[in-house]
């Protein structure tokens, strides 16, 4: 079976990702079958007609390039009709009732070139226990915060809406929707690891694995939100290394090299100390 050019694919054409969270049909879903929902009302099949717009709101997940089954039917049409409401040409998605699935894809190109790279991390942040948080709370280097700052400078400097976001202070910044088409560097690599630490500390942490913030806001509080800037750093430094010199990569993965590095597996392997 033939593969759609990814980079433009049809307006009828485009990407699915799947999780626990999507409807049971999708969930089924292989290359080569029809998926339909099994009634014509809300929620659609949301089809994105670019990488840059597929949300991952849960992980893991499966990424599907699909087309979007034409209605056959008068029920169909005004189901159809129906799902269109509100949307304009320049939407981005189509609201489906069902979908050709032609090929399924590693969910790695959504983030990036170096998507692989990238979704070690994203796996590391969705295991991330309070011990190796703490490893990597104390394996931190202070300047990787700057180096991170510098490497968002240099991504919004090739972006078309970049300049009046830079030389700002980009600590912590997850994604900068109005600079570009991706968001980010890495594509919404950053909030998923965000989604995957916030997770996890309320899975394995403690009490105090959360506090607010001066306006109220629920917010990780040390180790898990040190250990975020780090797994941020070393996301932006292996999905993104030219945007930085080696001394500066060398920064941003101190501490993922201290707890992950070789022969330490994200997952099961116990961070030093």
């Amino acid at each position: 079976m033939a593969v759609e050019d990814l980079t433009d694919p049809p307006a009828a054409a485009g990407f699915v990702f799947i999780s626990d969270e999507s409807p049971g049909c999708l969930r089924a879903a292989t290359a080569g079958m029809r998926v339909t929902l099994p009634v014509f009302t809300p929620p659609w099949i949301v089809v994105d007609h670019a990488l840059e717009r597929v949300l991952v709101t849960s992980w893991p997940g499966r990424l599907f390039q699909v087309r979007v089954a034409p209605p056959k039917t008068d029920g169909e049409r005004a189901a159809m009709a129906r799902a269109a409401e509100g949307l304009t040409s320049h939407a981005g998605f189509t609201r489906a009732l069902a979908v050709d699935v032609l090929a399924e894809l590693s969910p790695s190109v959504l983030f990036g070139p170096r998507g692989d790279a990238v979704l070690r991390v994203i796996e590391a942040a969705s295991a991330l226990d309070e011990k190796r948080a703490r490893a990597l709370e104390a394996a931190g280097r202070p300047a990787a915060g700057e180096e991170y700052g510098k490497a968002w400078d240099r991504w919004l400097a090739g972006q078309p809406n970049g300049a009046p976001y830079r030389n700002q202070d980009h600590a912590g910044t997850l994604s900068i929707p109005g600079a570009g088409p991706s968001g980010s560097p890495i594509g919404r690599g950053f909030s998923l690891i965000w989604k995957m630490v916030s997770a996890a500390a309320r899975e394995r942490g403690g009490a105090g694995s959360f506090t607010l913030d001066e306006d109220g806001d629920q917010i990780l509080a040390d180790p898990w939100e040190t250990a975020l800037g780090a797994l941020l750093d070393a996301a932006m430094a292996l999905g993104a290394p030219h945007l930085m010199d080696r001394d500066a990569g060398t920064v941003l993965t101190a501490a993922w090299t201290t707890v992950f590095g070789p022969g330490k597996h994200a997952g099961t392997g116990a961070p030093p100390g």
